[in-house]
């Protein structure tokens, strides 16, 4: 392999987790609440839009398993209908650095959870109305 694509290759490679990320928000805590771009899914005959966030923590949190994190990735979708506004979750990862970085500690299939109420003035809200915006 020449120089020249092996620098390429090692250019690629060593990216930073966040490069698709998109900047939302940050709560009262300081921690930012992310989005990918290219993964945002909306279906109008549903009134659904699915998505996947990045939540990185300004301190130490403990994953379910009990290990160290400073972010979770998860996989959500927003039922935009008025009145009946909901979000469910359908995976989550969670990870030992911050915007997605370090490894990966544990991953959790939740896409046997519930349809969960928008709390209002809460995150949750402020992300539900950032996704169910009319364009």
């Amino acid at each position: 392999m020449n120089k020249a694509l092996l620098g390429l290759l090692f250019f690629v490679l060593l990216q930073p987790a966040h490069a698709n990320w998109v900047f939302i928000s940050k709560d009262g805590l300081g921690n930012s609440y992310f989005y990918e771009d290219t993964k945002v899914v909306k279906d109008p005959s549903t009134e659904e839009v699915s998505t996947w966030q990045m939540i990185s923590y300004v301190d130490r949190m403990n994953a379910p398993n009990g290990e160290s994190i400073y972010s979770v990735l998860q996989d959500i979708t927003y039922f935009c209908r008025p009145g009946y506004e909901s979000f469910k979750q359908f995976y989550i990862g969670y990870y030992s650095g911050i915007d997605g970085g370090g490894v990966a500690v544990q991953h959790v299939d939740t896409s046997n959870s519930q349809w969960e109420r928008v709390i209002p003035d809460t995150m949750s809200e402020l992300l539900f109305k950032f996704f169910c915006k009319k364009d």
